[in-house]
């Protein structure tokens, strides 16, 4: 079990810990002293690090390894780095949940919750598939611990559950309040909606795209896993099994946005919004813990919303404050990374 992390190192600390390794260069220091610079991360964070006098010094690791390491935090500029004694690829027990972002929620208790709602439906053909995609142990084993992007929204370990269980929950409530939705669709399509991504992205060390992931798409990918367990069920109805597939291709909302299908009906529609707005909900939550620190009442620009956040509260009797923009207008703006992105 990991016991040292970078949010708790203080200057003068001596560690003897393992790390993710998040970068690796050999480099020259202006007095032409080479060094290893390496940047180290666990679950709280990463750090700079440093290895000196480093020339034919013959290193067993790589990026993306874990490394065992003896150091001193030191203060360096505004933050610490780490003056490494000796680093070393570790390849003992570890747990990956120390080294990577994660959710702080327990994993078992949500997809126990997430499978327990599936018990409570009615009987018949969604109840089947979608018991048979949560109760598939290396599916579960997945589920539970995917992230549900990269980057842009839940990107940690656990990420891909969080999201859905959010959803879960708001399906109800939604379905409570438009009686004509059929609420087991709405629920199978929040459910299945990204699927694929347990096999599109790689979390075993930082988070990637796998090649299968990067060349086809957790949309395709999802559909393939459904098929493949509506195929084992027999007699599942064609037109139920067409409208499953149709939510999971046209989840994105819009062909720009990485969707062969446009919403074409109610239950497609309410998981694409739903989808969305949780996604980008969790995106703003995520900049504001990191930017809680940061002086004024704008963030930085938000990548998948592609403008600034307005950080201060109103509280019970207050009027917006007349602070400025949230950024200079002067010149065009850039676009977000992928547009106003489909998450």
């Amino acid at each position: 079990m990991k016991d040292s992390f970078v949010a708790d190192l203080k200057p003068g600390s001596l560690i003897h810990a393992t790390f993710l390794v998040q970068s690796k260069e050999l480099k020259k220091g202006r007095s032409g002293r080479s060094y290893l610079d390496v940047r180290l991360q666990d679950s709280t964070g990463s750090i700079p690090s440093r290895y000196w006098d480093a020339d034919g010094v013959a290193f067993d690791f790589e990026i993306d390894d874990l490394v065992l390491v003896k150091a001193q935090a030191e203060q360096y500029q505004d933050g610490l780095q780490l003056r490494l004694g000796s680093i070393a690829r570790y390849a003992g027990p570890f747990d990956l949940r120390d080294y990577l972002p994660r959710t702080p929620h327990d994993s078992e208790q949500l997809f126990a919750s997430l499978v327990a709602r599936v018990c409570r439906m009615p009987e018949g053909y969604i109840r089947q598939l979608l018991l048979a995609v949560l109760e598939d142990p290396e599916i579960a084993r997945r589920y539970k611990l995917a992230p549900a992007a990269t980057l842009y929204h839940h990107a940690y370990l656990g990420g891909l559950l969080d999201h859905v269980s959010s959803l879960a929950g708001i399906a109800d409530l939604v379905s409570d309040h438009y009686p004509v939705l059929n609420r087991e669709l709405v629920l199978a399509g929040l459910i299945l909606h990204d699927l694929g991504k347990i096999e599109e992205l790689q979390y075993d060390a930082a988070f990637r795209y796998s090649t299968r992931g990067q060349l086809l798409g957790h949309i395709f990918l999802g559909l393939e896993m459904v098929r493949e367990k509506i195929r084992q069920i027999p007699g599942f109805p064609p037109a139920l099994r067409d409208r499953i597939e149709h939510i999971i291709l046209a989840h994105h909302g819009k062909l720009e946005f990485g969707s062969p299908k446009e919403p074409l009906f109610p239950e497609a529609l309410v998981v694409h919004y739903l989808d969305d707005l949780d996604s980008k909900l969790e995106s703003m939550r995520a900049q504001y813990a990191a930017e809680g620190a940061r002086p004024g009442d704008w963030t930085t620009r938000n990548r998948a919303l592609g403008r600034e956040l307005l950080k201060a509260m109103l509280g019970e009797d207050s009027e917006p404050a007349a602070s400025g923009s949230p950024g200079p207008r002067d010149e065009p703006e850039p676009p977000p990374a992928q547009g106003d992105l489909p998450l």
